[in-house]
């Protein structure tokens, strides 16, 4: 018997209550729900409950913080971005209790645009001096307080497991609503044109990180001036330390370490509370085609050898259209970690057209030795596609 949790938006008990909503999941096959306690802007069409279009706010936090559990010089989410209560949350841990229903929180750590306007030197800061608003730096000492404490908060509710998103970099093609980016830019150019190169981080390298800072903004002036010339170049590390040299390729590792640092500060936290962990991949995002996805961990800060070593559970997002696709990210997965693995799946468009593709998708997990298995999002989701899980969960 796996475990099968369902991505949630608190919307779910906005819109009807917890006593009648949990016991409706629970008939299906679901055993929790991975709940979006902290969130980032989006607009989404909701509609398991009804169409409803719903705009999420930026960095919001979905309930009343507790202050207390954040160390002195934190940043700390603002009122204007929490609810005024934990009436909602406490009524849903209340209803799970009664039915031995999982509630897992669901926090987003890194990508908070609310913060990252209240708290600019808080944020990634490219080697021009850019600030993208909408990614805090995890090497900064103020956000590092802020990930121990949002921990803290969170896991000292009654939660189950604590569900950790975006605890990494990002890329220059992420965050924001409406992204200009006009010009013909290649992978090697826009991670470059992202890389963090912040007070905190270049403190943290044991190299020069002002000269190297400048090396960088120097190789991207014909990218601004005239065109790309790296632009059909494969972004890899040999590719990058033969156009920056091994100066950067040091630093990536030195960052590799800071956020490898993160997740054992946040697993030690959870673990006192006698919460799991679970690390929401999203490495096979990066490319979609990929059937060995953890090869570009890298490319967001994550050391995977390292990050392993604290996490009690990788879970990937496993968004790839057929079975067999599914099949090869799994084992992949199976065979380089020592982590145990829950596959997310996406019933929905545009990953799943048919009942029968779902089927075979749960199946071929199965047989890789991958039990657990989540589902994003119930929100969004038609009242078939929760019919699809509940006939695919008991074929």
């Amino acid at each position: 018997m796996g475990r099968y949790n369902a991505f949630t938006f608190p919307y779910t008990f906005f819109r009807e209550r917890a006593s009648t909503v949990i016991p409706q999941l629970r008939e299906v096959g679901f055993t929790g729900i991975n709940l979006a306690l902290n969130y980032h802007a989006s607009r989404d069409f909701l509609i398991r409950q009804g169409p409803a279009l719903e705009y999420l706010a930026d960095g919001f936090h979905y309930y009343r913080p507790n202050y207390s559990k954040y160390p002195i010089g934190a940043i700390t989410p603002h009122e204007s971005d929490t609810l005024p209560d934990n009436r909602a949350l406490e009524e849903v841990l209340e209803a799970a209790a009664t039915e031995n229903f999982e509630i897992n929180a669901w926090a987003v750590f890194m990508h908070n645009s609310a913060i990252g306007i209240r708290h600019p030197e808080a944020t990634v800061t490219n080697c021009f001096g850019n600030r993208f608003i909408s990614e805090l730096c995890p090497s900064s000492p103020m956000i590092a307080g802020y990930i121990s404490g949002l921990t803290a908060d969170l896991s000292s509710r009654g939660i189950t497991t604590l569900a950790i998103e975006s605890l990494h970099f990002h890329g220059a093609h992420h965050g924001e609503h409406h992204e200009r980016f006009f010009l013909d830019m290649g992978p090697v150019t826009a991670f470059l044109l992202s890389l963090c190169f912040c007070q905190w981080c270049i403190s943290l390298f044991s190299g020069d990180g002002h000269a190297l800072k400048n090396k960088v903004a120097e190789l991207l002036q014909p990218f601004l001036s005239d065109s790309d010339p790296w632009l059909t170049l494969p972004l890899t590390k040999t590719t990058l330390g033969e156009i920056c040299g091994v100066e950067l390729l040091e630093y990536l590792s030195s960052r590799e370490v800071v956020i490898a640092q993160r997740y054992k500060e946040v697993s030690e936290i959870a673990t006192s509370h006698n919460v799991q962990t679970k690390f929401i991949d999203q490495a096979p995002l990066i490319d979609g085609s990929d059937s060995a996805p953890l090869a570009k961990s890298w490319q967001v800060g994550i050391n995977n050898a390292l990050v392993d070593q604290h996490i009690d559970v990788y879970e990937p997002l496993i968004y790839r259209k057929g079975a067999q696709e599914v099949s090869e990210v799994a084992a992949h997965y199976r065979s380089e970690l020592t982590s145990d693995i829950t596959a997310i799946l996406r019933p929905t468009f545009p990953d799943n057209l048919s009942e029968q593709s779902l089927t075979e998708k749960v199946a071929a997990l199965r047989a890789s030795g991958i039990s657990d298995i989540d589902f994003y999002l119930l929100d969004a989701m038609r009242p078939r596609d929760v019919e699809w899980i509940k006939r695919a969960l008991t074929s």
